[in-house]
């Protein structure tokens, strides 16, 4: 059964372009917010600390819950890889687009070939190829999240 260009483009090209930028989007978003929660927790322990006198408990505590939320942000972007997959994301997306306007102009590889659309779906799987393959990397490195220790005995 062969998939017709129209069809090939629309299902499988233009689908994994949507997921992408869509994806890229999300993590860029959370990347952000992660980042911004760290930067105001880390700017409000010396604020803080400066107003503790003998009778400031509750200053003591708002630091410590500071340095709380600091650690709980980092590990979720650790954990969860915002940056890694954002980046990622939108550079596969940046590869399928610079192929698809490759293949619609008929520019490089693509000019006065018998072969366009055939070539076309060859790199284009050669791009998705290669984002599974650097997704699968980027899941399986270990998660350094702040705080927490190391389960690996010593050698």
């Amino acid at each position: 059964m062969e998939m017709k260009e129209q069809e090939y483009m629309t299902q499988r090209v233009d689908d994994q372009l949507n997921w992408l930028e869509k994806k890229s989007a999300f993590n860029q978003k959370r990347y952000k917010l992660t980042k911004a929660v760290v930067i105001v927790a880390s700017v409000s322990i010396p604020f803080l600390a400066g107003l503790i006198d003998e009778n400031a408990s509750l200053m003591k505590y708002a630091i410590a819950f500071s340095g709380f939320i600091i650690s709980i942000a980092e590990g979720f972007a650790a954990l969860n890889k915002y940056h890694e997959n954002w980046v990622q994301y939108r550079v596969t997306a940046e590869a399928l687009k610079r192929e698809k306007i490759m293949y619609l102009t008929q520019s490089g590889a693509y000019k006065e070939s018998a072969e366009a659309f055939k070539t076309f779906v060859v790199q284009v799987e050669g791009i998705l190829a290669n984002e599974n393959a650097k997704w699968e990397e980027v899941i399986s490195q270990k998660v350094d999240v702040p705080g927490a220790k190391d389960d690996a005995p010593s050698s």
